[in-house]
Order: C-alpha cells, then sequence, then structure tokens
C-alpha cells in the first residue's frame, strides 16, 4: 500500500487515512463491507477505525449504515483550502464587492451544525465578539447555514435537524426543527435564505449557493446589512447583486448550469447506490 515504510511508521495511523482515501465523487457513501473491499482490511479492523473516525468528526454514517466523508476533513487541509481558486479568486471578487456595496460579506462552508467563514470582509460589525475567516456559527439562526442545509440530502438534513440545539437568541430566532424544515423548503424553491435579526437584533443577512462543476453546493456567499435598510426595493437590489455573485463564483469552479433554479432545489438529492 504505501512503498516506504521509515522507522517511526505508524501503521494504525495509515490505515485511518486509507479509509478516507477510498471515498470519491463515485463512491461518496460505502458500507463496511465496501471499505473493507476497497481497502483489504479486515471487518473488524474497519469497524475499529471507522469508529474512531466517526468520533473524531472526520466521517459520518448515515441510517442504512452507509459512511460518508464529514465537512471536518476540511480542515486537515485548511491551508490548501485557502489556495484554492475559490478562496483566491473569491476573495478578491468578494472584497471588491463588498466595499462596492459597502456591506459586510462573507464566504462560508458547512462543518455538521456550524458554517465555517472561509473569507471575511468587515464593513460594520454586528455581533460583540470578533469575527474572522476561522470563525463559526451556528447553521439554525445564520442565512449561510440555512442555504448550506438546503442542498444536504434528505436523509442527512433530518438527521442533523434533529441534533440542533435550538437557543432562543433572539425574540425572531427560529427555535424548532420543524419550523426550520419549512423555512429550508423554501430556500430550496426560492433559491436563497434569509436571516432577519435571527442571530442578532439589528442584523439581516441573504446567502445564496456556490455550486461546483457537478452542480453540487458547496459553499454559502452571505451579505449583511442594518435591519432597518432592509426594506423590500433595497433588500430586492441586494439579493439581485449577491445572486450574481454567486453565479459568478460558481462558473469560476466550472459551473454551467441555469443558477440558481432547478441544480439548487435538486442538489439536495443524492442517488441510492
Amino acid at each position: 500500500m504505501y512503498s516506504r515504510q521509515p522507522k517511526h511508521f505508524i501503521d494504525a495511523l495509515a490505515r485511518g487515512i486509507r479509509i478516507l482515501e477510498v471515498f470519491s465523487t463515485n463512491q461518496p457513501r460505502l458500507t463496511l463491507q465496501e471499505i473493507s473491499e476497497s481497502t483489504g482490511f479486515n471487518k473488524t479492523a474497519v469497524q475499529r477505525l471507522t469508529d474512531t473516525l466517526m468520533s473524531l468528526g472526520y466521517l459520518g454514517r448515515n441510517r442504512r449504515k452507509e459512511f460518508y466523508l464529514e465537512p471536518r476533513i476540511l480542515t486537515i487541509g485548511f491551508s490548501y483550502l485557502n489556495g484554492l481558486e475559490l478562496r483566491q479568486v473569491g476573495a478578491t471578487h468578494l472584497r471588491d464587492f463588498s466595499l462596492q456595496i459597502g456591506q459586510t460579506v462573507n464566504l462560508a462552508v458547512l462543518d455538521d451544525l456550524d458554517v465555517i467563514f472561509v473569507f471575511r470582509n468587515e464593513i460594520q460589525g454586528f455581533y460583540s465578539f470578533g469575527l474572522r475567516e476561522g470563525s463559526r456559527l451556528p447553521v439554525y439562526c445564520t442565512a449561510s447555514g440555512k442555504v448550506l442545509l438546503a442542498a444536504l440530502p434528505d436523509d442527512d438534513l433530518t438527521e442533523r435537524l434533529g441534533r440542533i440545539r435550538f437557543e432562543s437568541l433572539t425574540r425572531f430566532t427560529i427555535t424548532d426543527s420543524e419550523n426550520l424544515r419549512a423555512d429550508i423548503e423554501i430556500v430550496r424553491d426560492r433559491g436563497y435564505s434569509v436571516a432577519d435579526q435571527e442571530g442578532v437584533i439589528g442584523l439581516y443577512a441573504v446567502a445564496v449557493p456556490v455550486f461546483n462543476y457537478e452542480g453540487q453546493v458547496v459553499a454559502a456567499a452571505n451579505l449583511s446589512m442594518r435591519a432597518e435598510e432592509s426594506d423590500l426595493k433595497k433588500a430586492r437590489q441586494i439579493i439581485d447583486a449577491l445572486q450574481q455573485e454567486g453565479a459568478w463564483l460558481s462558473s469560476r469552479l466550472g459551473y454551467g448550469g441555469f443558477y440558481p433554479g432547478a441544480p439548487f432545489r435538486s442538489a439536495h438529492k443524492r442517488p441510492d447506490k
């Protein structure tokens, strides 16, 4: 499997990494038996290794007992992520957009029940604590979080909604899974999300999806502004402008379809093996 095994080579570590390597676009979900066959490891060893990787947050398992990679795997290669075209080109483009429109703009990815900022250009702070690249916020009260949840397969979405510990951060916060799911269905239909003072009083935020070349949602572009500025006319202008940014970012990742439209509504569906 590995051509060189130096003196301090740790076989257990190598086996764990090998399990992560067998997942791919063509094999996004694998059973214990399939992992065993792909790696050549016996099922007992695979069980121990997958249990460990799940405990660390790198693997998940659905109700059909299929394993899949969790977004936490991105934390291993965060430095590499910063070098990707999405981060490099997106940062320059979104920073210019943020300065031009005079509003805070973020780019976020999903990590279990949180969103993580991979880019942030802050014009005006709303949170009492400083947010920056690498900061995380709960999915249920953020516009970015709702966009990223909307892109999940239905079984994944149901499982995550069941684990959210809702807190009433403001009087506008959604505090139960039923109402959050209803809001997510609206996001899937219209192609963008809104969080109107759900996380912080006075903060109105919108978010749109960013697609890759396969039509999968890989990030959310988000814009936040003062709630008193969010009259219907201005909110519509902000959403239109942000959707143009989302379409541009998606095109740089090779996406050539209609934006956002049908791909966003169908993004949450995954064909069974």
